[in-house]
């Protein structure tokens, strides 16, 4: 079963945005990551859809596109949920694959044997998958500091009645 039900805000990040794309894609985000170097690619992005969000000069005051100044992904981050307006009701934690962008699906811990460690596997029931890239998340470390992260940066308080990990 997919975990997300409303596509939302979907957005075309500009490959030099790889870091920014793959927190938006944690926050739950349509984000994809492409080079976008001329005005009839944002055209086709804005028909379909997708906000284009880019540091590319030439597309500064275009209408329609998200200029980011900041340089880390954090600050860009902290930016890009200003000017677009994202709220925490827009968010769907961990649904998506940080990777490809696919929306995750849940798997029986049966289907998972022999691809997590052992260990995991014995302790953890939760489990999503990939369709494209078949990468396998799960509630751990890893995720609750990413919690911790995005939580300070916006703000929002993310992990209500969800358990943090991978």
């Amino acid at each position: 079963m997919s975990q997300t039900d409303e596509p939302g805000k979907r957005f075309a990040a500009d490959i030099m945005l790889g870091r920014l794309a793959r927190w938006l894609r944690v926050l739950g985000f349509d984000a994809r990551s492409m080079v976008i170097a001329n005005r009839f690619l944002i055209a086709s992005l804005l028909f379909e859809g997708f906000i284009p969000v880019t540091r590319r000069e030439k597309f500064r005051d275009r209408e329609g596109v998200i200029f980011i100044r900041g340089n880390h992904h954090f600050e860009q981050l902290r930016e890009l949920i200003s000017l677009a307006a994202l709220g925490r009701e827009e968010v769907r934690l961990f649904s998506r694959c940080i990777l490809c962008n696919a929306a995750l699906e849940d798997v029986l811990a049966e289907v998972v044997f022999g691809v997590v460690p052992d260990h995991v596997f014995e302790t953890v029931s939760d489990f999503r998958r990939c369709p494209q890239c078949a990468r396998v998340y799960w509630p751990g470390s890893h995720r609750r500091k990413m919690v911790r992260q995005l939580e300070t940066l916006t703000g929002w308080s993310l992990l209500e009645g969800e358990e943090g990990g991978r």
